[in-house]
């Protein structure tokens, strides 16, 4: 299969990249300017974005991709101008600059990622929590708008609360973490908020199979991405502590919850079981270890 990406160098793409390529299918990777010097996966097309939108579209039909991986976002919590600016040319406009040199393509599928942040109330109502959020659920419309127009299929992929190998920006689970153990004390939300845990691995071989199953993916279908069971934060630290031997140094409700906290994150797996039996390999402990492994910190 010959897949168009995007995101390659990010958290998700930089674990999924080297599973594709080792499944054999051909891969053109679109890549940040600068982003040549970080090592390459062996056998990708590595293809740095031009802002020369017709050189963008010389070399995506050179290539000629049957599906389009779209993972490329700039992901924040912050509402101020200078993140809209960075949100709106990533999420939105790069969205469109891709759906674009598509349109005249005989492309298969193509694969949106969203966010759970995108469902404040932990149904599946779009209701953005957050910026970050909004801008993903915008770009929806354009890729239904291409979509109908330029007569491919589209699916969004919901990825819940992933965890696991390397990540470059710290999450949750980080700050557990570095919390076990320490001096000082960080300082936390009261730490209610029930969130599905994922692990990377699960996260990249669901994608590897929605590609391998393109042809019976339904147009305009949503993916929710998780295990499909939540942990307060709260319970994943009592995890951590008894699997570490180490007492998390955390106040809780030192910082306070953001405005519009999801407080219910949890995914809906039915549709990917009724369609294909799947469901996540690697249990919350399972995955914890192997995150405690990776770091050299398992009891």
């Amino acid at each position: 299969m010959k897949i168009l990406m995007t995101g390659s160098t990010g958290y998700v793409g930089s674990h999924l990249l080297p599973l594709l390529i080792h499944r054999g299918h051909e891969v053109l990777a679109l890549v940040r300017p600068g982003s040549l010097n970080q090592p390459a996966t062996v056998g990708a097309i590595m293809f740095e974005i031009p802002d020369d939108q017709e050189i963008l579209r010389d070399e995506v039909h050179r290539f000629n991709p049957q599906i389009c991986l779209h993972l490329a976002s700039h992901l924040t919590s912050a509402d101020d101008f200078d993140n809209l600016e960075k949100l709106l040319s990533a999420n939105i406009q790069f969205t469109c600059r891709i759906l674009d040199v598509l349109k005249d393509l005989s492309l298969k599928l193509f694969i949106n990622t969203g966010t759970f942040a995108e469902y404040y109330c932990g149904n599946e109502e779009l209701d953005p929590a957050y910026l970050y959020a909004a801008t993903k659920s915008a770009a929806r419309s354009f890729v239904r708008y291409y979509a109908s127009a330029y007569h491919f299929k589209a699916a969004t992929v919901v990825p819940y609360t992933i965890y696991g190998g390397t990540v470059e920006q710290k999450k949750i689970i980080d700050l557990i973490f570095e919390s076990l153990g320490a001096t000082t004390e960080v300082d936390l939300t009261p730490g209610e908020q029930v969130l599905d845990f994922i692990h990377i691995r699960d996260v990249v071989e669901f994608y590897g199979l929605l590609i391998d199953e393109y042809e019976s993916v339904v147009d305009d279908t949503n993916f929710y991405l998780g295990t499909g069971h939540g942990h307060t934060l709260r319970q994943l630290t009592e995890i951590m502590q008894d699997m570490t031997g180490q007492r998390a140094n955390i106040k809780w409700g030192g910082r306070p919850y953001r405005e519009r906290d999801t407080f219910y994150s949890v995914a809906n797996i039915s549709l990917q079981y009724r369609m294909w039996k799947w469901k996540p390999l690697i249990s919350l402990r399972d995955g914890l270890l192997k995150y405690l492994n990776e770091r050299e910190y398992a009891a």
